[in-house]
């Protein structure tokens, strides 16, 4: 029974993983292209700056919300 329970969790953490990595992707590049539309050189440096973190940010919670089996 603890087994199945741990099991469950351990499925559902994957998925709000992923779920959260791939959120953070799609920000991400949202927020890179704002920083590519904007004259403000203060502006897209600040968003090129978050966008760029949500992208790696995004990498490490895809990579470990991945079905595969470990």
């Amino acid at each position: 029974m603890n087994h199945e329970k741990h099991d469950k969790i351990s499925g559902l953490r994957k998925v709000a993983d992923f779920s959260e990595g791939l959120t953070s992707l799609i920000a991400g590049s949202y927020v890179l292209t704002l920083a590519v539309t904007k004259r403000n050189i203060a502006l897209r440096i600040a968003l090129g700056i978050t966008g760029g973190y949500l992208i790696l940010r995004s990498g490490g919670k895809l990579h470990s919300g991945s079905m595969e089996e470990e």
